[in-house]
């Protein structure tokens, strides 16, 4: 509790929704303007998954590494992440959203002609079943409705799965990258997704050593 209270000494303005929605409209913009520029074959789709995965990830991690970061560090910024993080991880979800759509629409418009990974599917099927869940809960109505104890098991057990899934995709992407068939650029880019990845962990893990308290 006194962990807790110092946590909350300082109270920024909230964000609130209006960051969900703010975060979503530009989302929605951005995918427009990359369709625009990409087009609307397979080539622009596939490149409209890849942003809107790193969307997603970016906001998700911001949502992961709220409360630790509060504990380990007292500032405005760290007051704010944590007063905001259902609002980013709503945010998150909704990227994850429109992610999903551009997945769909890949898979309906260019099949792929290998057989469908029936692991990599069941477990990101449960990513998205479970970011959504996640994104549908977060409400003090729902925490009343669950109950805080269930509530707070599906949200922890989700983030670190979500977590998972990330790496676990994002690794076949560095390892792809590293061959040699992706330039510098992306290379670069996936080993640092992959190193944000793991440092948020780290973060989490060396937060809850040295000051346990409730995710």
């Amino acid at each position: 509790m006194a962990t807790e209270a110092v946590l909350q000494t300082t109270r920024p303005a909230r964000s609130g929704w209006g960051l969900t929605l703010g975060t979503f409209a530009a989302l929605l913009i951005g995918s427009l303007l990359l369709l625009a520029i990409a087009g609307v074959g397979e080539a622009g789709v596939r490149s409209w998954i890849r942003a809107t995965a790193r969307a997603s990830i970016a906001l998700f991690l911001m949502a992961f590494v709220a409360r630790p970061l509060r504990q380990l560090w007292l500032s405005d910024a760290s007051a704010w992440l944590l007063a905001n993080r259902r609002y980013l991880g709503v945010s998150a979800a909704l990227a994850q959203l429109l992610h999903g759509v551009a997945i769909v629409w890949l898979a309906l418009g260019w099949p792929d002609p290998e057989p469908t990974d029936l692991t990599g599917l069941i477990g990101g099927g449960l990513g998205f079943a479970l970011y959504f869940a996640m994104g549908l809960t977060s409400s003090r109505a729902a925490v009343a409705a669950l109950g805080k104890r269930v509530w707070k098991a599906l949200h922890i057990a989700g983030a670190y799965w979500i977590w998972f899934i990330f790496a676990l995709t994002n690794w076949g992407n560095v390892e792809y990258a590293l061959s040699g068939k992706l330039g510098l650029g992306h290379q670069v880019l996936y080993v640092g997704i992959q190193a944000a990845l793991f440092g948020a962990l780290g973060l989490r893990i060396f937060a809850r050593v040295r000051a346990p308290t409730s995710s």
